[in-house]
């Protein structure tokens, strides 16, 4: 009985070679905007009056209330962020099938602290074959202290990466100042040492195996790939046959590839793949084998491209076509999700009025001969500050509106809301017995705010009356 092949395959120790090039310069443009944006965001101000929060963006989990910028989101609006889901799904299925794994090379917040992290062992223990042969090394003082200064740089940035993201749940400033002299809840700082520890390991000894193994984009991605998907590939009908030696490469009979085998391509990915071996669910087109491709080339004097962003399509030499029926369905679900969004903020009423009627009694005949009927209406002050509302009921003539304390007296009931507040009340609406009428009554429940910021209201219901006989 022979023993079964092992699925176990253990892990290939990658030491990416910092190559620089345009591709590289672009990453790092981006890199440091988006390291820009995440860290400093917080601190960002935004004036909003007296006793509201001054901070532009910043997630109030106690208060109930998301605030960016000029725009306040409450708890009842959680259905927005069904549709921010939808509009970022729908964005990774355009981004993909335009342009493959693009995101994971230039945006994904693993690739970015992944490329800070391996600047700092760049800085902190050598090139690409020094930190290869260090690995390899028995322990020294200085490989220690190398060392040692590298994690304790990664230790930095990943504090300094879970503290950001805690400041958008607090005031940024005061919650610095809490972090510093030891004073932060207890909720903080778990939050900040959780993601201090998962930062740490993911960009500094995960790396690739995120990619290829935790994101379940690199699994799914390929269904949303095509012959004509921007991809980063080899093109062999220009780099093959391979030849490394110049002198054979000049004395063959036949000619030879442009690749001259060098290997670059494979030293420099992140992922340590071979991009001449095809498409590979691996590659997260970050186009580092362009650039260590490109500056062979160039020391060659061969112009010619052997890696670059490409589709299938084109190297089969066929014209790509970037814009396609795909793109276009999903360019325009993502921006029918934007709009949607956009509008619901447009069209915001500032208060909302829901009216909810008892049934149990239908309606209730008072001593007079006159009719009641119950309900409860919740009122949702959607602005920033306390507001005051009238109550009134159209459509039904001589109606009475009343509540514990208080009678309309043909004005309307005066109800109050503090800011985001929902506020149930219990009203009474009576009709006296001049004005009764058998059957069930359209009605409308209309609320108006006393300053025209508070908004106004209005809500379709039924008043009850006894039926005819």
């Amino acid at each position: 009985m022979t023993d079964s092949p092992s699925l176990y395959a253990s892990r290939k120790q990658i030491f990416p070679k910092y190559q620089p090039g345009f591709f590289r310069s672009l990453r790092w443009y981006l890199t440091g905007l988006f390291l820009g944006i995440y860290y400093l965001l917080p601190f960002l101000r935004w004036d909003r009056g007296a006793g509201i929060p001054d901070q532009a963006i910043l997630f109030d989990l106690p208060g109930r209330k998301f605030y960016l910028f000029g725009l306040v989101v409450w708890p009842q609006e959680v259905y927005l962020l069904a549709f921010l889901l939808i509009a970022a799904a729908f964005g990774l299925f355009f981004i993909t099938a335009l342009a493959g794994r693009i995101f994971c090379g230039y945006m994904c917040f693993q690739t970015v602290w992944t490329d800070l992290f391996l600047l700092v062992e760049l800085w902190t223990e050598g090139h690409w074959k020094k930190r290869q042969a260090a690995w390899k090394s028995p322990w020294t003082l200085e490989k220690g202290l190398r060392k040692l200064l590298k994690h304790i740089l990664w230790v930095v940035i990943s504090v300094a990466t879970g503290g950001a993201f805690v400041f958008y749940f607090a005031d940024a400033p005061s919650l610095l100042r809490e972090f510093l002299d030891g004073s932060a809840a207890e909720p903080a700082w778990f939050t900040l040492g959780f993601l201090t520890l998962t930062t740490y390991v993911m960009a500094g000894f995960a790396r690739e195996q995120v990619c290829i193994y935790m994101c379940p984009y690199a699994r799914f991605q390929g269904a949303m790939f095509d012959e004509e998907t921007l991809i980063v590939a080899y093109h062999p009908e220009l780099g093959e046959p391979r030849e490394s030696n110049r002198r054979r490469r000049e004395a063959a009979d036949t000619p030879t590839g442009h690749c001259i085998d060098c290997g670059e391509c494979v030293a420099v990915c992140p992922t340590g793949i071979d991009i001449r071996h095809g498409q590979q669910y691996q590659c997260i087109t970050c186009a580092a084998c362009i650039d260590a491709c490109d500056s062979v080339m160039a020391r060659m004097k061969d112009p010619t491209r052997l890696i670059r962003y490409t589709s299938l399509s084109e190297i089969n030499g066929k014209k790509a076509h970037l814009l396609r029926p795909r793109t276009f369905v999903y360019g325009a679900l993502l921006a029918a999700a934007f709009v949607a969004i956009s509008l619901h903020f447009v069209w915001r009423a500032p208060v909302e009025l829901n009216v909810l009627r008892h049934r149990n009694p239908l309606y209730i005949r008072l001593t007079d001969g006159g009719i009641q009927n119950n309900y409860t209406v919740h009122l949702l002050n959607l602005t920033s500050t306390a507001q005051k509302y009238t109550l009134q009921v159209e459509n039904l003539p001589g109606a009475i509106l009343t509540q514990p304390g208080q009678e309309s007296g043909g004005n309307g009931l005066h109800l109050e809301a503090k800011a985001g507040e929902v506020v149930p009340y219990t009203v009474f609406l009576r009709l006296p017995p001049q004005h009764t009428r058998p059957g069930s009554t359209d009605i409308t429940f209309r609320l108006t705010g006393s300053r025209p910021e508070s908004g106004e209201a209005s809500y379709q219901s039924k008043f009850m009356g006894p039926h005819d006989d």
